[in-house]
This record gives C-alpha cells, sequence and structure tokens, in this order.
C-alpha cells in the first residue's frame, strides 16, 4: 500500500490530535517530523507531517477539514 502526506503542523499536539481522531474512525496514520521538529524546531520551521495509506485519504480530509477547518 502506498502512503501519503495528508497535512502537516508546525507542532506535534494538533498532529497528534488529529491522529488520535483518525484513529478513531478506523483510519491509521504515521507522524513523520515530529522529533526532528523537537529538536531543532526553535532554530528552522520544521513540521510535523501526517501520513495516511492512499486507500484513507479522502474520508481523512474530510475529518481533518471537519477538525481543523483552517489547516
Amino acid at each position: 500500500m502506498k502512503t501519503v502526506i495528508l497535512t502537516s503542523f508546525t507542532n506535534s499536539t494538533e498532529a497528534h490530535m488529529l491522529q488520535d481522531l483518525l484513529k478513531n474512525e478506523g483510519i491509521d496514520s504515521i507522524l513523520q517530523g515530529e522529533y526532528i521538529n523537537q529538536i531543532m524546531g526553535p532554530l528552522r520551521n520544521f513540521g510535523v507531517q501526517v501520513v495516511v495509506f492512499d486507500e484513507d485519504l479522502e474520508r481523512a480530509k474530510k475529518i481533518l477539514n471537519e477538525s481543523f477547518p483552517n489547516q
């Protein structure tokens, strides 16, 4: 299965919130860049990417738009 980037956040708290919402709907996701953001974040604007399987992308986008409309 192929993975795709759903969105990215500037902080890991929002990324974890979205990941929990996705999990509640049966959608698996992965956070990428979380640790580099914690280490290098103050020095650079690293983001935390939320990655989902391509087959879940449309459902995940709907959850993203409902929960984080400005994202």
